[in-house]
């Protein structure tokens, strides 16, 4: 056999070296794509992004929070080719004060985008959607004009009536101000009730917190990023519209100056993990160093900052889970305050080496990341499969929309959800793919990360694969959609109860129940043996408790009062799911 030379061994490893990280290649295409202007400079913290489609076009649009005497701005996403400045407010001029968050939400359920706004400085704001105009429906919605220094607000269905409710993480020092969950009445009125629903309502230093279910129990459980001095919080749904503080006892009350919750399911395991941020070891109280809490899927989560290598030490904000190569494998995306010129990084990329562990010292573009940046979202701007990251950044810079250029011939599939019973926006609905039984898992959320709203489209890579064996949907009605067979490198939009099927690819818990809404009958068919079902009604107040051992059960209905009801149905081997119905 010839042997190599010296030269062609070099060769050959700059070869091999270029191939490895030839699939993630970022750059900043913000001005070419016609991203032009500032935010402005905020007093601390900078403000929020978010990269949600607020015209229902198909393609995700661009949002920016600002300072004083800056607008908020708007960026209309036009056909996946270039960004045009829009403006929906009747007097923009009213809402030139600084702002911390931007969120596109579907409150009223009507099928268009509001916009929710948050301030630290001139109180928060409530929009609806009329038309081509946003008006300012704060107060007769039932939220306060005072100012609650908020910076991050989180949307989840805590109740799972269709209708999504707000946690507001407010930021203020030597004040009695806490924070404050509104519920959605679902008639366009929201009510303050956080004492009540067992969250806890004492002043901290909260920045952002998100929606997402701990246990696979189909309940939305809450965390929420407390900056210095006072433990994070993890409240658990008791599954009837309350609460109960496992904050010590999950593991996940770290003491930090956490500024993030980024949720994502990293090793694909089924149960989602937070990324929380944090400053760097000079000042950071009072340990250093970002943290990646692994879930365990016992309610209890475990600190792998240090084996996973994500424990990045610097001046940490806004952070993103995302598939950037489409190898299958969740990489993250960290920005920083600090610029070159510092003796921090100014932003870190990991890529996941998929067992856990991340390698952050490949190449992966990001070659002028040299800004004070603060939050940042994801979405697929020309729905091309290859997901862009929207950075807000601070001291009058233009945001940086990265790209990546990468050749990159993987396969991918996009999933959009159009909720039903559910919220129309689909958020608190898991998604789940399987390719040769290899599983991923995506979560719908609203006000994610730091200050930032992530596309709704969920994108997942799927590496070289030619077929998706199933793409399912469960969604927080307790209906579950599934589509087999799907042919990947294209979107696809999943309407609520479009595609009901009890097959079964895991030997899971199926269930149908129908028909929703229903007068006098209500029927259940699942592949399991129903053993119990329990009926609740919208408050958590138990109305009936019935024993069977069948597969097929019908229950009267006959005498409910019209309203909304929840039907909480247990089946053998202690499997259950809790569904949603309406009584006419």
């Amino acid at each position: 056999m010839k042997k190599l030379g010296f030269v062609n061994i070099i060769i050959l490893l700059l070869v091999f070296h270029s191939e490895s990280y030839s699939q993630i290649d970022y750059v900043d295409r913000a001005t070419v794509l016609g991203i032009t202007s500032h935010t402005g400079f905020s007093s601390f913290g900078g403000t929020g992004v978010s990269f949600a489609d607020f015209d229902n076009d198909g393609f995700d649009d661009i949002t920016l929070a600002s300072s004083v005497n800056e607008p908020v701005r708007f960026y209309k996403n036009i056909d996946g080719f270039f960004f045009v400045e829009v403006d929906f407010f009747s007097n923009p001029l009213a809402y030139n004060y600084q702002t911390r968050s931007v969120t596109w939400i579907d409150y009223d359920n009507d099928g268009d985008k509001d916009l929710f706004l948050t301030s630290d400085s001139d109180g928060n704001r409530l929009f609806e959607r009329q038309n081509n105009n946003l008006d300012d429906v704060t107060v007769a919605s039932g939220f306060p004009l005072d100012n609650l220094f908020t910076y991050g607000a989180s949307w989840g269905d805590i109740n799972n009536d269709g209708c999504i409710d707000v946690y507001l993480s407010n930021r203020i020092g030597n004040t009695t101000i806490t924070n404050y969950l509104f519920q959605n009445n679902c008639d366009g009125t929201f009510s303050e009730v956080t004492d009540s629903i067992g969250l806890t309502n004492q002043p901290a230093l909260s920045f952002c917190s998100g929606f997402f279910d701990i246990n696979n129990d189909g309940w939305q459980d809450l965390y929420v990023a407390n900056d210095k001095f006072k433990p994070n919080y993890l409240y658990k749904n008791n599954g009837d519209g309350t609460f109960t503080d496992i904050s010590e006892s999950s593991g996940a009350d770290i003491v930090i100056d956490a500024m993030s919750v980024t949720v994502d399911d990293f090793n694909a395991d089924g149960f989602f993990d937070i990324y929380i941020t944090n400053t760097p070891a000079t000042i950071s109280t009072p340990d250093p160093g970002c943290v990646l809490l692994k879930n365990n899927g016992d309610d209890t989560f475990t600190n792998i900052s240090s084996t996973s290598g994500t424990d990045l030490d610097s001046f940490a904000w806004g952070s993103n889970f995302l598939d950037a190569d489409n190898d299958s494998h969740l990489d993250l995306y960290v920005n920083t305050m600090y610029t070159d010129s510092d003796s921090y990084p100014s932003y870190a990329f990991y890529e996941s080496n998929g067992d856990e562990t991340f390698d952050g010292s490949g190449y992966s573009g990001f070659s002028t990341n040299s800004y004070r940046s603060y939050s940042s979202a994801i979405g697929d701007y020309n729905n091309d499969g290859h997901l862009e990251i929207i950075v807000n950044n601070d001291l009058d810079t233009n945001p940086c929309l990265w790209e990546n250029i990468a050749v990159n011939t993987r396969n991918y599939i996009s999933v959009a959800l159009e909720g039903n019973v559910s919220n129309k926006d689909g958020i608190g609905s898991l998604i789940e793919i399987s390719i040769n039984g290899n599983k991923q898992y995506r979560l719908i959320m609203s006000g994610e990360g730091y200050l930032s709203q992530n596309s709704y489209t969920e994108h997942f890579g799927v590496d070289v694969a030619n077929t998706i064996d199933y793409v399912k949907v469960k969604w927080l009605s307790g209906i579950e959609d599934t589509i087999f067979n799907v042919t990947p490198n294209q979107k696809i939009t999943i309407v609520e109860g479009s595609t009901l099927s009890l097959d079964d690819h895991s030997n899971e818990f199926a269930l149908q129940y129908f028909p929703n809404p229903c007068k006098t009958k209500l029927s259940f068919n699942s592949n399991s043996t129903i053993k119990v079902i329990t009926i609740l009604d919208e408050l958590g107040r138990k109305i009936s408790r019935t024993e069977f051992d069948q597969n097929e059960v019908t229950l009267d209905i006959s005498s409910y009062s019209n309203g909304i009801y929840f039907a909480q149905v247990e089946a053998d081997n202690f499997r259950k799911k809790s569904v949603k119905f309406i009584k006419e």
